[in-house]
């Protein structure tokens, strides 16, 4: 008995030998494949782009003749044409850009089918091609683009659609950013800028959509505050007083700091002894730029909060708002925090 299950020990190592020996040979000659067209690919490129490069830098010259790019492009290489005008483009502006669109025009419709390819990266650099060379004749395909199965593809879509389409893809646009949770709120908030003020209606129609995620809304929030929208200040006061999330609270009082008036001061009072510094600090700085000489003894209470941020807020608004004495007293003691306290008096009496 203990002879047969050494037999099939042994048997069961054989194989696992071979097959891991199999597998190692197929890497072997996939890697070989893979560099084998890696070269052929880069000796196509360095042919292509020696007969291409002369002509395009002649047109850009001159500012013409884009036709004489178009005559060179041979049966088989219109992607890789595009590619080559695509590196160009992606680096130059105005008329140059719009001579290399002119020259890319007859071929784009090479690219579109690959919109729907398997690959995330081909499909990526289908949309940068159209977005960048194809506007506005494949705006369509690129706002479709916007609900391709990978975010990175719908964000480059994005992205482009809002830099070079701007308010005209708002609705889809902002239909779309709870897609991108995973991505940094700059990044969104900068692409949702980019639309411009004829984006606003939409912007704070996704404010106030409380189905949207608190993540999306505060990043529409920044954006309506570089925005200077004044029209949203009542929106963002309403919801800013039984609001808890706290992202999306600072976002939104910060967003009140920028646009707001002395009416919605009460959304900052509320918050003021919030658990998180940064939404303390946020409701502080708000209080600081709305509120009046009745909020100064609130603001006074807060230059003992344990944050720094929030006692440098607090310490702006008792200045401003006629406290310059108390805060000027409060530097002269051992308070560890009198040097932060003259460090504002000396910013807003040189201001």
């Amino acid at each position: 008995m203990s002879g047969l299950l050494t037999d099939k020990v042994l048997w069961g190592l054989i194989l696992t030998t071979a097959a891991l020996v199999v597998l190692a040979g197929f890497f072997v000659v996939f890697t070989i494949l893979l560099r084998f067209q890696n070269e052929r690919e880069a000796r196509t490129w360095e042919r292509v782009t020696d007969r291409w490069e002369p002509i395009l830098l002649e047109v850009l010259t001159e500012l013409k003749g884009s036709k004489r790019l178009q005559d060179e492009v041979r049966p088989g290489e219109e992607v890789v044409f595009l590619e080559f005008i695509l590196r160009y483009a992606q680096r130059l502006k105005s008329t140059e850009q719009d001579l290399l669109q002119e020259a890319a025009k007859p071929f784009l419709s090479a690219i579109v089918p690959r919109l729907q390819h398997r690959r995330i990266g081909v499909r990526a650099r289908a949309v940068q091609t159209l977005g960048t060379l194809g506007l506005p004749e494949y705006t369509e395909d690129v706002k479709t683009a916007i609900q391709d199965p990978s975010p990175y593809v719908a964000a480059i879509a994005g992205r482009l659609l809002a830099h070079e389409v701007g308010a005209g893809s708002a609705a889809d646009l902002c239909a779309s950013l709870a897609r991108f949770q995973n991505f940094r709120i700059w990044y969104l908030m900068d692409m949702v800028v980019a639309m411009g003020p004829g984006a606003i209606p939409a912007i704070r129609e996704t404010l106030a959509n409380p189905d949207m995620p608190t993540r999306t809304r505060a990043v529409v929030a920044h954006a309506l505050s570089v925005l200077r929208d004044l029209g949203s200040a009542d929106l963002a006061a309403n919801i800013a007083v039984g609001e808890r999330d706290p992202q999306f609270l600072s976002s939104l009082l910060r967003l009140l700091a920028q646009v707001g008036t002395a009416e919605h001061a009460i959304s900052a009072r509320e918050h003021l002894d919030a658990p998180e510094f940064f939404v303390r600090a946020a409701a502080t700085k708000t209080l600081a730029e709305l509120g009046g000489e009745e909020d100064l003894p609130l603001l006074v209470e807060m230059l003992s909060d344990e944050s720094s941020w929030v006692k440098m807020a607090a310490a702006r608004g008792v200045y401003r708002l006629g406290g310059k004495a108390t805060l000027y007293a409060m530097t002269q003691g051992e308070d560890p925090s009198a040097p932060w306290f003259r460090q504002v008096l000396a910013e807003e009496s040189s201001r």
